[in-house]
C-alpha cells in the first residue's frame, strides 16, 4: 500500500491490498448468507428446533394475528430474532417462506419503498433505523393487513412512542431451555449426572438463551465443554504478566515465536504496575501451544473464551494498557494489523460498546493504516449474526462523518458486502458521487464488487 496524498487518506490501488481484501471477503462468503433473502421452511424449522416460547408469546401471537405488524423490543440476545420466526410460523400464509428484509430500511421505506406480496411473511431483525415513526409504522400495518401479510421486526432497546404495534420481549427461562436442549439433542446419554446438574445450575446463571444453548451443546460428545478449561485456568488467579501473554495473544495469534516475544515486551512497558518480569509463557500452558516457531492458542476457540473471560473479570489494570498497546498495532505490518483486526471482531461479541469507542471511532478518523484495521474489524464482525447489523449501523454512520467517510468507503467494500450487499452498493454510490477523499476509495471498492 502506497502512502496517501493526504494524512489518513486511503489508497486501494495496491495490488496486495486489494487481494488481501477479496481475501477475507472469499473467508466470509464460505460461511455467511447475504441478509437480505427467502427463508424456506425447512430453514426456519431447523432454527427452530431449541426454541423455547417465552411467558409473553402467547399475547404476541395474538397481537400480531390482529395488527400484521409487530415490533419486538428488548435487550440484545434475548431470542428475539427466533421468537420472530416462531410468531410468523404460527400466522396463515399463502407460501411457507420468509422473506428477510435489509435492517438498514427506514420505516418510511418499509412504508413505501417495498413491495409486499399478498399472503407473505417478512421478517427484519436487529432494526438499525435512526428513529421509529409512529404514524408510518401504523400506516405500515394497515397496508400489511390489506393484504393478508405479516412482518416481525426486532429491535434492541426500549419501548418508542409506537405501542401499537410494539411489544416488549424477555427471555426464556434458561433452566427450563437447558433441559429442551438436552431432549432436542437427546444429550443425557453418556453425560455423568454430576456433569448435567453442574451444567444446568450453570445454566440459570447465563445472560442469553444463546449461551445456554451452546452451553448444552458442548455436552455433546466432541463439544466445545463451553470453555471449561479456560474459565479453569482464570479461576487459578494466574499473575497479571501471565494475564497479560494470554490476552496479547487473542489479538494476534498466530505470530513466530520472536515476534510475539517482542511485542509482549513493548506491552510490558505500557505497564504500571509490573509484578516480577515481563509478560511470559511460563513452561507447558494449557492454553498456549508452540508449534513449529508458531505461539497459537491450543483450540482455536480458545481465543473468543479468553476475551470473554477478560472482558467480565478484570477492569483499569489490565485494559488501560492492553487498549493503548492494541491501537498501536494498527500501524505494524498488513499481516498483523489483519489479525488485531480479527482479534478487535471477536472483542466485539463481549464488549461492543467498548470497542466501537476505544478502537473503531479511533482507527476510522486516524492514518491509513489504522483506517483499514477499523475497516477490516467490521468485516471480520460480519461473520457474528449478532454483530453484523452493528457493523452495518458503524459504516452508515461514518459515511455521514466526513472525517470518517473514507474508512466507510474501504468497510462498505469488505466483508459488509457479503451481508448487505445491496446496502454497500447503494452508499458506496452516495460516497463516490460525492467530493472529498472518500469519493474515489468508494469508486474503487465499487470496482472491486463489481469484479466479484
Amino acid at each position: 500500500m502506497t502512502d496517501t496524498p493526504q494524512p489518513g487518506g486511503i489508497d486501494l490501488d495496491d495490488i496486495k491490498l486489494a487481494q488481501r481484501r477479496s481475501a477475507i471477503n472469499e473467508r466470509l462468503r464460505a460461511s455467511v448468507l447475504p441478509v437480505a433473502r427467502d427463508l424456506t421452511r425447512r430453514e426456519a424449522d431447523a432454527l427452530l428446533r431449541s426454541y423455547l416460547e417465552p411467558a409473553c408469546f402467547p399475547g404476541a401471537v395474538r397481537r400480531l394475528a390482529a395488527r400484521h405488524l409487530l415490533v419486538l423490543v428488548g435487550e440484545e440476545e434475548i431470542g428475539k430474532r427466533l421468537g420472530g420466526l416462531a410468531l410468523l410460523s404460527r400466522m396463515s400464509l399463502a407460501e411457507s417462506t420468509i422473506t428477510v428484509l435489509s435492517p438498514a430500511r427506514t420505516a418510511a421505506e418499509l412504508l413505501s419503498g417495498t413491495d409486499y406480496e399478498p399472503g407473505r411473511a417478512y421478517l427484519l431483525h436487529d432494526w438499525i433505523a435512526p428513529s421509529t415513526d409512529r404514524t408510518e409504522l401504523v400506516n405500515l400495518a394497515r397496508k400489511l393487513a390489506e393484504l393478508g401479510s405479516y412482518l416481525v421486526v426486532t429491535r434492541n432497546g426500549a419501548p418508542s412512542p409506537a405501542v401499537e404495534v410494539e411489544q416488549p420481549w424477555s427471555p426464556p427461562d434458561p433452566g427450563e431451555l437447558f433441559d429442551l436442549c438436552l431432549s432436542t439433542y437427546d444429550l443425557r446419554a453418556g453425560v455423568a449426572p454430576d456433569v448435567l446438574a453442574r451444567a444446568r445450575g450453570r445454566a440459570a446463571e447465563l445472560p442469553t438463551p444463546a449461551r445456554v444453548v451452546r452451553l448444552a451443546a458442548g455436552l455433546a460428545p466432541g463439544g466445545e465443554r463451553a470453555g471449561e478449561e479456560v474459565a479453569a485456568w482464570f479461576d487459578t488467579k494466574p499473575a497479571m504478566r501471565e494475564v497479560l501473554a494470554v490476552a496479547a495473544l487473542a489479538f494476534v495469534q498466530p505470530l513466530p515465536e520472536d515476534a510475539f516475544a517482542a511485542r509482549l515486551a513493548r506491552l510490558d512497558r505500557l505497564r504500571q504496575e509490573p509484578d516480577g518480569g515481563p509478560p511470559a509463557l511460563p513452561g507447558r500452558h494449557p492454553l498456549i501451544a508452540v508449534a513449529g516457531g508458531q505461539v497459537a492458542f491450543r483450540e482455536p476457540r480458545h481465543r473468543g473464551q479468553v476475551l470473554a473471560e477478560l472482558a467480565a473479570r478484570y477492569g483499569f489494570w489490565l485494559w488501560q494498557p492492553l487498549r493503548v498497546w492494541v491501537r498501536t498495532l494498527a500501524a505494524e505490518e498488513p499481516r498483523v494489523r489483519t489479525r488485531v483486526a480479527e482479534g478487535v471482531a471477536a472483542l466485539a461479541a463481549h464488549a461492543f460498546k467498548e470497542v466501537r469507542h476505544e478502537f473503531l471511532e479511533a482507527w476510522a478518523a486516524g492514518t491509513a493504516g489504522e483506517r483499514l484495521a477499523a475497516a477490516d474489524a467490521l468485516s471480520f464482525m460480519c461473520a457474528d449474526d449478532a454483530l453484523a447489523p452493528q457493523a452495518l449501523r458503524t459504516a452508515l454512520d461514518w459515511a455521514a462523518d466526513p472525517c470518517r467517510a473514507p474508512t466507510a468507503a474501504a468497510a462498505l467494500g469488505g466483508g459488509l458486502s457479503v451481508r448487505y450487499p445491496a446496502d454497500c452498493v447503494a452508499a458506496l454510490r452516495r460516497l463516490a458521487g460525492g467530493h472529498g477523499p472518500a469519493a474515489p476509495v468508494a469508486a474503487h471498492s465499487l470496482a472491486l464488487l463489481a469484479t466479484c
